[in-house]
């Protein structure tokens, strides 16, 4: 075979595998995680399930590559939403640009939910389901991805630090805290049925930073004013 046959073979394949992940998400966002096997997705795509499986050899497999690929599209995400944070003030002090920063991620997690709602739905199952969803091997191989997400916000409390905005503290406990804490908000959206400020995610989101980062000791005063400055631009 020729390198160019080669060349082009890879990107028909390339092509056929990313259907595949955007069917099976498709699946996944209509039925759910359970109700997701390799021979719907092959039947969706009009494939044996032997051919699917040259692709994907297990469920597993399939879904540790859609995780994969929608934790990569949201650590491009964040990476643009601080890039966009800091082009808006490019004066402000750095103790109070890393406030800022941290302050928005209620409103960056409301956004990617809304925005991206099946993958941002499979991330949170594959982390919150007690049950082990993925093989230890599948697991393994995401969480470098994982990792540099979750590292990038752990930058950001390191950032504090340095700027003075925060006292010292473990950077990775404070950024699972801080995700269970916006999770945990927009887990109730539900309750807008009874009361909309009981399931505006991104008001409980940021109120739940803003006493965390008082409680780690930022000064109260500069944290209110990173709220107000990380609020969603009206």
């Amino acid at each position: 075979m020729s390198q160019m046959a080669a060349v082009r073979l890879g990107q028909r394949r390339e092509a056929r595998a990313a259907r595949i992940l955007d069917t099976a998400m498709r699946l996944l966002g209509t039925d759910g995680v359970d109700a997701l096997t390799l021979g719907r997705v092959a039947r969706e795509e009009g494939l044996v399930p032997a051919a699917l499986y040259r692709y994907f050899p297990s469920k597993d497999a399939l879904l540790a590559a859609l995780q994969r690929r929608t934790v990569a599209a949201l650590h491009a995400r964040l990476t643009a939403h601080l890039a966009a944070l800091d082009a808006e003030a490019p004066r402000r002090e750095a103790p109070m640009r890393a406030l800022v920063a941290l302050a928005s991620l209620p409103r960056f997690h409301v956004e990617a939910s809304r925005d991206m709602p099946q993958e941002f739905r499979l991330v949170m199952t594959l982390l919150g389901d007690p049950r082990l969803v993925l093989s230890d091997d599948d697991a393994a191989r995401t969480a470098p991805l994982l990792g540099a997400l979750l590292g990038d916000v752990a930058a950001l409390f390191e950032r504090a630090v340095s700027a003075g905005a925060l006292p010292p503290g473990d950077p990775a406990r404070r950024t699972f805290v801080l995700w269970a804490a916006l999770q945990g908000a927009l887990s109730l959206a539900k309750m807008s049925r009874f009361d909309a400020r009981l399931g505006d995610a991104e008001a409980l989101g940021s109120e739940a930073v803003t006493a965390l980062l008082r409680g780690w000791g930022a000064d109260a005063a500069a944290v209110t004013r990173a709220a107000r400055a990380a609020e969603r631009p009206r």
